[in-house]
């Protein structure tokens, strides 16, 4: 979020106002980190993102009674990580699943350009990703992929700048583990 970007809070204020546009601003500014929350109780890019527009279009519904609009981001989190504990429960009482099934994305050819080697390093680290514990998650998701600076991660995350990096030091440690250990039983 740069100088020239709006808070959270106008925003908020302005899709309140009736200025449904403002509500794509916050989708494209939390969609990753929604998306990153997510990841580890889906299988697939296909249900991720469904579960995603879920969490948006339940903020777009309840955002009259958020309380505080410039922690819009927290309370997406929030919402989102109830709609993960909704799809765990939910998948736990499915008992049609098949061991090994994957989305029809998985058959797909992954790189266009022939680079398969690429494709397969992003599929790891993914997986990777999707394998640690949900606050390192969105540690990594924050900082790398959101391109949030430590301050405003540690804010989002309710810790302290040391906390944080604390946190992502760990979630560095444990995914680089997981991929390792992923690429030695590949």
């Amino acid at each position: 979020m740069g100088n020239d970007d709006p808070t959270d809070a106008a925003l908020v204020a302005r899709v309140l106002e009736g200025e449904a546009e403002a509500f794509g601003d916050l989708y494209d500014r939390y969609a990753r980190l929604v998306r990153a929350v997510l990841q580890g109780s889906a299988r697939g890019d296909a249900a991720v993102q469904d579960l995603t527009q879920d969490c948006f279009l339940r903020a777009y519904r309840n955002l009259g009674r958020l309380r505080q609009p410039d922690r819009f981001g927290a309370w997406i989190v929030g919402i989102a990580r109830q709609v993960a504990r909704e799809r765990r429960r939910a998948s736990r009482r499915d008992r049609l699943r098949f061991p090994g099934s994957e989305s029809p994305e998985a058959w797909s050819d992954p790189d266009q350009d022939g680079s398969l080697e690429v494709a397969e390093e992003h599929e790891s680290v993914a997986r990777g990703l999707a394998c640690l514990p949900e606050r390192e998650r969105l540690a990594i998701h924050a900082f790398y992929l959101q391109e949030k600076d430590a301050g405003q991660a540690a804010t989002l995350l309710r810790l302290s700048r040391s906390g944080f990096y604390a946190l992502l030091s760990r979630a560095i440690a444990r995914l680089a583990a997981n991929v390792g250990r992923a690429e030695k039983e590949a």
